[in-house]
């Protein structure tokens, strides 16, 4: 029994942070009244609408929101050179996005948004933009998870900055931007991006996750 109890011990430490450090537990009191607003967005360097490289999306995210917060334009693949937290072939957790951020001064605030529904959850990110606080979400794209950022919405959907946005051209670093008149350089409906944000875990971890920035 002595030789046991270390063990269930070490065990259930062990499970207790693999909760925790995979963000299995829903997040509660997030703001999710009623948004009745129409628009808005927070305005971002254009000249940042930059194409990632390989699997880097997690330090380009982190570029949008020192962009956005610190205004300053930093080069992310020295952010890509800095970031932890990462495994093979460059994939990224998202406690490397966050400490990543905290080394450039920026506030950080997770959650995970599975147990509101989807009205709640374009509520909770409709607060957040009017709040001018950009988010950073791990959604799946093309059948891997992906990091994007919240620029704004409208009456029928959301601006992100996507750094996996087509390319504007053949050898070009720039993307292509959905719609000119808007911020960002993706627009999804609500109707697209749900389904791209619910789908955006591994089992049980990292559901509906996100990141508010401040």
């Amino acid at each position: 029994m002595k030789r046991i109890l270390p063990v269930l011990f070490f065990i259930l430490v062990c499970m207790a942070t693999l909760v925790y450090m995979g963000r299995a537990i829903p997040s509660f009191r997030a703001d999710v009244s009623e948004n009745k607003g129409i628009y808005k967005s927070i305005p971002m360097n254009r000249s940042q609408f930059l194409r990632q490289t390989y699997n880097n999306c997690a330090p380009y995210s982190a570029m949008a929101v020192i962009s956005i917060l610190r205004k300053n334009i930093i080069d992310p693949e020295k952010l890509a050179s800095e970031i932890n937290w990462r495994m093979e072939k460059n994939l990224t957790f998202p406690q490397g996005l966050v400490n990543l951020l905290h080394n450039y001064d920026v506030e950080t605030k997770e959650y995970a948004m599975s147990r509101y529904s989807n009205e709640e959850k374009i509520n909770w990110l409709k607060n957040m933009a009017d709040n001018n606080t950009p988010v950073v979400l791990l959604v799946k794209q093309h059948n891997i998870l992906h990091f994007i950022t919240l620029l704004g919405y409208d009456s029928h959907g959301f601006m992100f900055y996507d750094s996996m946005q087509e390319r504007r051209g053949e050898n070009s670093e720039m993307t292509k931007v959905d719609h000119p008149e808007y911020e960002g350089n993706r627009y999804y409906s609500a109707e697209e991006f749900l389904p791209m944000w619910n789908e955006g875990h591994v089992g049980i971890f990292f559901k509906n996750w996100a990141v508010v920035c401040y």
